[in-house]
């Protein structure tokens, strides 16, 4: 793979107007960050689809407006991405919300083993062609993908937890 060429893609998703109102993110060399604006959930497959086929890097990490992943996970990523090999999973919940909502994400990640929206998702580009993509969007935009995931290989352990900038994540 060339110098000049991203090694990591993160794909900022989110509405429109949520994306907006995002500010920029320091990012190291060797990656680079891509806003994914899309009308509505439905339509995000294919935007998705179209985006990741259109990227040069070998791995993609999907995350919400309004979070992104600590130095040490970006490091991480960034060393995962030399290897040949294919892989995928998340990162960690963070300490931004707490309260009854998350402890039951938290449960629910812990026994379904699919990762949650505001946890993110990281993957290696052929694992998500090798799938067939993204899938149908249900609550969870993760769940199919998480779930072609597993039909293929386990995932990593998660990454440290991703920096919280706001309380809404999508919207």
């Amino acid at each position: 793979m060339s110098e000049n060429l991203p090694n990591v893609s993160y794909i900022i998703i989110g509405s429109k107007e949520r994306l907006s109102r995002v500010k920029s993110y320091q990012i190291e060399e060797g990656t680079e960050c891509l806003l994914c604006p899309f009308q509505s959930i439905e339509h995000l497959p294919s935007i998705l689809d179209l985006k990741i086929a259109e990227l040069d890097s070998s791995v993609i990490s999907i995350i919400p407006a309004g979070a992104f992943p600590r130095k040490n996970a970006r490091v991480q990523l960034v060393h995962f991405s030399r290897s040949e090999y294919q892989f995928w999973g998340w990162y960690h919940f963070g300490n931004k919300f707490k309260g009854a909502t998350q402890n039951i994400r938290r449960l629910n990640t812990f026994l379904s083993k699919v990762p949650q929206l505001e946890q993110g998702i990281f993957f290696s580009k052929s694992l998500y062609f090798s799938v067939g993509g993204l899938g149908d969007i249900s609550i969870n935009p993760f769940a199919e993908l998480a779930k072609r995931f597993y039909l293929r290989l386990d995932p990593q352990k998660p990454l440290p937890s991703l920096t919280i900038r706001s309380k809404s994540l999508l919207n």
